[in-house]
């Protein structure tokens, strides 16, 4: 049985399906550049925590913080209709790479009380 949509590419000429893929890969591009300046943000607010959390006796790897991002992100992706599973994926990926890098900018200064390796979930500040 077709569906709707699938009639709806079958009945359209090839140069309208052409035009669409056309913006459908504008449009994509234009989101990345606003994903990519997005976590160039994030990426400042995680150097800003490096330079605070020494004061503060505060680990780069907190995991309640770790817990509590991904439920907080966890619920977004289920508002929002994102795949849970890709937005987990990348938060934990984001989460490694950002006890790492706030663990490379505390250097000495860092404290490593209660801390867990990145793979083990670790903290986005």
């Amino acid at each position: 049985m077709t569906t709707p949509a699938q009639k709806d590419i079958a009945d359209r000429s090839e140069q309208e399906l052409q035009d669409e893929m056309c913006d459908v890969r504008r449009l994509i591009d234009e989101l990345d550049e606003e994903l990519v300046a997005l976590l160039a943000k994030r990426q400042r607010q995680i150097e800003r925590a490096a330079k605070v959390k020494p004061a503060l006796g505060i680990p780069a790897n907190v995991p309640e913080r770790v817990d509590e991002v991904l439920g907080h992100v966890l619920g977004v992706a289920r508002r929002e209709g994102l795949s849970v599973e890709l937005a987990m994926n990348l938060w934990r990926a984001l989460i490694d790479w950002s006890i790492q890098y706030e663990e490379r900018l505390m250097g000495a200064r860092g404290t490593k009380r209660d801390s867990q390796s990145p793979s083990d979930g670790g903290p986005l500040s």
